[in-house]
């Protein structure tokens, strides 16, 4: 991989001929250059990887958290009001 500008390294990819004529038709409609393309799309895989990844961790806690009456003593007093 090579240094571009500061905070950015280049890599070079394959992809299917269909993902760059995709790209391509992108590139033109958002006028940006295929490096935003791409850097867009990484930038949306990455958020949804990590949103589902955090889900994943959630619901593995949650029995833990339902069980644990420690974790849930004040649960009664969500619904009240403080005045």
């Amino acid at each position: 991989m090579q240094k571009t500008a500061a905070g950015f390294e280049r890599m070079t990819i394959s992809l299917p001929i269909d993902f760059v004529r995709d790209i391509e038709i992108l590139k033109e409609e958002l006028h940006v250059p295929k490096s935003e393309v791409m850097r867009m799309a990484v930038e949306k895989f990455l958020k949804d990887y990590r949103r589902q990844n955090i889900r994943k961790i959630a619901e593995m806690m949650a029995e833990d958290y339902r069980a644990d009456t420690d974790l849930t003593v004040l649960t009664a007093l969500d619904s009240e009001d403080f005045r």
